[in-house]
């Protein structure tokens, strides 16, 4: 397990941390789940190079743009569209096809749309050094899915140790903790978050120590079913996980981002 790990999520977020999308930012990936906030949406988009949509994923890219709205979906169309597309909407799939969006489909019936999508990430590897993935999901509705992608995350970064994924759903930012030390910075100074935090041993026991929450802890032994950090609170800009395994870090987003602004078409 690696030793150390500087993590500075709200990069992802912020303005102007990387204007610019390059062949070494960071992939988008958009699941079947609405697309609930758009500014954070747009900012995820501007600090990627290579976007896809898992399936159903691109029918809901494609019903963000309503109304007078639609003369800016043209500026949001993905690079691809994978998944075995059993819910990829008729109208939705001519679109992005006139538009020079790759549509794939994968028959196999023994991955999801997620995994599907994650094959075709990982086929365009392997990388030098770290490799980030946002991933526009949820952990709300159906309980055996929103378990089974816990499950596809931490599978799909046991395979690739270069991989770190990112899951922004409706209200949170939830991300692995693999390494035996952890430094997430920017915590309160982006004004990114709320200071509601979760230390999840989702993976198994672990023994973990921390530093800048209202409840830290040292050498605490964790797991489900035993004692868990849930409804903690971040009391300082950096926050410090020491952990023998993995376990899930998730931070609640701010419901307005700074400087948010309205104009969808200043996000194009």
């Amino acid at each position: 397990m690696p030793t150390n790990d500087d993590l500075w999520p709200a990069r992802f977020l912020l303005e102007n941390s990387h204007p610019e999308a390059s062949a070494t930012s960071p992939d988008l990936l958009i699941l079947n789940q609405p697309i609930t906030h758009f500014d954070a949406f747009a900012r995820l988009w501007k600090h990627t190079s290579y976007r896809l949509c898992a399936d159903g994923g691109a029918n809901r890219l494609f019903d963000m743009f309503e109304g007078d709205l639609i003369v800016q979906r043209e500026h949001y169309l993905p690079n691809i569209i994978h998944g075995d597309l059993d819910s990829l909407r008729y109208d939705v799939r001519v679109y992005y096809a006139a538009h020079g969006v790759e549509v794939s489909q994968d028959h196999d019936q023994y991955s999801t749309d997620f995994g599907k999508t994650m094959n075709k990430i990982s086929s365009r590897g392997p990388w030098t050094s770290r490799k980030d993935v946002l991933i526009l999901g949820t952990l709300a509705g159906r309980v055996d899915q929103g378990l089974g992608l816990l499950h596809e995350i931490i599978r799909e970064e046991t395979k690739h140790p270069g991989l770190r994924l990112w899951l922004f759903s409706e209200s949170s930012l939830s991300f692995i903790l693999s390494s035996q030390h952890n430094t997430v910075r920017g915590l309160q100074s982006s004004k990114l978050f709320t200071e509601n935090v979760g230390l999840v041993p989702v993976w198994g026991p672990a023994v973990i120590t921390t530093s800048g929450l209202e409840w830290d802890v040292e050498k605490w032994p964790t797991s489900m079913g035993s004692q868990v950090s849930t409804s903690n609170h971040v009391k300082a800009d950096e926050v410090e996980v020491a952990t023998d395994a993995p376990i899930l870090f998730t931070i609640e987003r701010a419901s307005r981002q700074p400087n948010q602004k309205t104009d969808i078409a200043s996000r194009s």
